[in-house]
């Protein structure tokens, strides 16, 4: 007997907490949305990368999936109409929706599900190691499947919830470039189709008029569900400062910003005129080099670890205690089934005297130099990166920021690790452990070790949930204990404001405003 979609439907994996502004079923009569983001997006190919801000406008809008999650953490059906699997977990069968169409007018089928979704898989480390080397293969026009070795529980969880997003776009688009290439054309099958970038000053989308919406009209929660195109016309703006986003939100040039950092958030909590929607949204953490140079060595990453005053970093960053929370997990708090507090003894040590014992038993030398790798662009990394300098050079050891703008930052991240020893960026929920990037063995940072890497395969290709959760906390506290790839600082609420005339936008990891419509529509 095949498992069918209600018993997928009744694993609830939380991924997140949200907060919503309702719902509404018609299309509302064109106009102009604006909306001020935190960073300009190298690019709008999902599939290759996690950044949250290309994610923010196209995932849901120009790019769709097979499943989506709803704001209840349930798999729904997207592009997919219904799936199966076998009772060995092992064989997942899509039924394609048919006559869905991409914005340059083809029909959607299975080849372009095939390679958008081998592609995916081929680029995202935390795929490939969930269906162990198994690619996704057209049954007929409308139907896929994937048959892996080791069963799975998680498929359809990393497929809706991935930071890579397993997006689907034409075989076309794909196979005119080459393999680990960037998609030179941004063509789905959502609500929104790109339509220009002008370089630091805007993204546009424009209503897709032939969009084929699923599930019942009025009903759109968390990432899916019926989507109206409400405007003509959506622009994506990254001013590259607070005090231009505060402005313009107040003068009307622009309907919605993703982010208000520090004070800003005083200037709108008490005005009728706008709603700030909030919610628990990151992870941020510093991320040690293991591949070479002083923090591949553990020790050196342990006495770090110990030196590190979260609440200085934290309050650094977020200016008030009301906009962060401090707990050693991983995983976040509203993911129940894999939040643990193992390990955290070593969480927020803030232990000068076992920083300098540590450091001193790696052999750390007088000449030696910690170097943390920063983006000129982000204010809140750069001061929690300043916090962290000065803690090292309270117990004298020479600490370095190596700042660059935006693009020379991931240029040298990526691919000049004797550069830096560490950074600092954040991570949003994730519905499984193997969905976090900075577990990777590839991904910079490069988590090779080999017990993680295979206690994290144990859960992927796990049945037993139980016996998956035993393995998460035990994985852990050896983290925290031994090998500390990170040190996590803690949780952060994101925070976003619109006017009170539009409802429908909430956040979600980063701001979804594809609901985002005039309040009396």
């Amino acid at each position: 007997m095949k498992k069918t979609l209600s018993v997928l439907l009744a694993l609830a994996l939380c991924l997140t907490a949200f907060v919503s502004f309702g719902s509404a079923s018609a299309r509302a009569e064109g106009g102009v949305l604006n909306i001020a983001i935190d960073g300009e997006p190298e690019h709008l190919d999902v599939a290759m990368s996690s950044m949250d801000n290309a994610s923010e406008v196209v995932f849901g809008s120009v790019f769709e999936k097979l499943v989506a999650f709803n704001g209840d953490s349930e798999v729904i059906p997207e592009l997919a109409e219904s799936w199966e699997i076998s009772d060995d977990s092992c064989v997942y069968t899509y039924y394609l929706r048919q006559g869905v169409l991409f914005h340059n007018g083809e029909e959607m089928k299975a080849a372009d599900v095939v390679a958008s979704l081998n592609r995916w898989i081929d680029a995202a480390d935390n795929a490939k190691s969930l269906v162990g080397g198994a690619h996704f293969e057209a049954v007929d026009d409308y139907t896929v499947s994937i048959t892996m070795e080791n069963g799975t529980l998680y498929l359809n969880e990393m497929i809706a919830g991935l930071g890579q997003q397993a997006v689907i776009m034409p075989a076309s688009v794909i196979e005119a470039v080459g393999e680990g290439e960037l998609v030179q054309e941004y063509i789905g099958t959502g609500p929104y189709m790109f339509d220009e970038w002008k370089a630091d000053q805007f993204i546009r989308l424009k209503a897709n008029p032939d969009y084929q919406p699923y599930g019942e009209e009025g009903k759109y929660s968390g990432w899916g569900g019926y989507k109206t195109a409400w405007y003509d016309e959506v622009y994506f703006y990254f001013p590259g400062d607070n005090a231009t986003v505060v402005s313009g939100i107040q003068t009307g040039e622009f309907d919605i910003a993703d982010r208000l950092n520090g004070d800003d958030y005083d200037t709108f909590v008490d005005d009728d005129a706008f709603t700030i929607f909030s919610a628990e949204a990151e992870l941020p953490m510093l991320i040690f080099n293991k591949a070479e140079g002083v923090a591949s060595n553990a020790l050196v990453r342990q006495a770090v670890q110990a030196v590190v005053n979260c609440e200085d970093v934290m309050f650094a960053a977020y200016a008030s205690p009301d906009r962060y929370k401090l707990y050693s997990s991983y995983m976040f708090e509203s993911s129940p089934n894999w939040y643990t507090d193992a390990g955290s003894e070593k969480y927020n040590q803030n232990d000068p005297e076992a920083a300098k014992a540590l450091f001193e038993e790696a052999g750390w030398a007088d000449d030696d130099v910690f170097r943390i790798l920063v983006r000129t662009d982000v204010s809140d990394f750069y001061a929690q990166a300043q916090v962290i300098q000065e803690e090292l050079r309270g117990i004298d050891i020479n600490c370095e920021l190596v700042a660059y703008d935006a693009s020379t930052y991931s240029d040298v991240r990526n691919n000049h690790p004797e550069a830096w020893d560490a950074f600092i960026t954040n991570f949003g929920p994730k519905v499984l452990p193997n969905m976090n990037l900075f577990l990777s063995a590839s991904w910079a940072g490069w988590c090779v070790d080999e017990r993680i890497q295979n206690d994290l395969a144990a859960i992927a290709g796990g049945t037993d949930l139980d016996a998956a959760r035993q393995t998460w906390d035990d994985l852990q506290a050896y983290m925290y204990e031994e090998f500390v790839p990170v040190v996590k600082f803690g949780t952060n609420n994101l925070s976003g404001v619109c006017r009170s005339d539009i409802t429908g936008a909430f956040i979600m990891e980063r701001l979804v405003w594809i609901d985002a419509h005039p309040a009396e529509a």
